[in-house]
């Protein structure tokens, strides 16, 4: 698999600090629980695709960032993108 939670969570709490946000107060934009949010930047659990999409607006990043990091190989870019979303859309299914 290529996309790594706890890495995931090391990007948002990046991207959180580079705005100076605590967790509660970027939880209150996105319309999440505290917990949730702590739970996403430690890597205990993963957003919803509507939650990267808004992440990905919000922070101004692209999705791929966020869900594969700052150096993916570009030629298998698209397909892991695709693959990850694949998974993400049965895991939120199965819930």
């Amino acid at each position: 698999m290529y996309y790594d939670p706890v890495e995931f969570g090391k990007r948002l709490r990046e991207l959180r600090l580079s705005l100076g946000l605590t967790q509660e107060e970027l939880a209150e934009k996105l319309n999440i629980s505290l917990n949730h949010m702590s739970f996403l930047e430690r890597g205990l659990r993963s957003c919803s695709i509507d939650l990267f999409v808004e992440l990905s607006f919000f922070f101004d990043v692209t999705l791929d960032y966020l869900i594969l990091g700052p150096n993916p190989r570009h030629a298998d870019n698209k397909d892991q993108l695709l693959d990850v979303i694949s998974q993400l859309s049965r895991i939120a299914k199965n819930m």
